[in-house]
């Protein structure tokens, strides 16, 4: 049987809506963002580049000649070179302090990890030796009971023969 349009299902396999129902919105999250140093940069170069036209523009309205309106564009946008310069060194230097104390952090913990490695190596040394001096005092004790073994058998055939 034929079915029309509207007893299609569409289009992403859902069920069609029912009458006096309607579904909730699918939420999506919003994908967590960081803004990064060049995006701030970008940002404030922006922020200049207005401000500069805003400056040439109010510099025309006054009636001031082109050189001095690109003069004062000029050092305006300098000065926002300069701040935006500033700021990002600033950030830099925070880093890397950030840097140097997680840098001396892994040295310490490197250093007490070697401390603890060659605490252990003298210690497994020193389990070793006695694990070589019980091996030996094996060998000697089954030594001295074979040697027993061999007298008590020489003593039971002695005694066979005489009795």
């Amino acid at each position: 049987m034929e079915r029309g349009p509207y007893d299609r299902p569409p289009p992403g396999g859902q069920p069609p809506p029912q009458p006096g129902y309607s579904a909730p919105p699918e939420y999506e999250p919003v994908p967590d963002r960081r803004i990064g140093v060049a995006e701030v940069a970008a940002f404030l170069a922006l922020v200049a580049a207005v401000v500069a036209i805003f400056l040439a523009l109010d510099a025309r309205n006054q009636g001031s000649s082109d050189e001095e309106i690109a003069r004062q564009v000029q050092q305006e946008t300098q000065r926002q070179v300069n701040q935006i310069r500033s700021e990002a060194g600033g950030q830099v230097e925070s880093a890397d302090k950030t840097a140097r104390k997680a840098e001396s952090k892994a040295d310490a913990t490197a250093e007490k990890n070697q401390e603890a490695v060659a605490r252990l190596e003298s210690q497994v040394a020193e389990l070793r030796g006695e694990v070589s001096s019980l091996n030996s005092q094996q060998n000697q004790m089954r030594e001295s009971l074979q040697r027993q073994s061999e007298d008590i058998a020489d003593i039971r055939r002695t005694l066979r023969e005489q009795g």
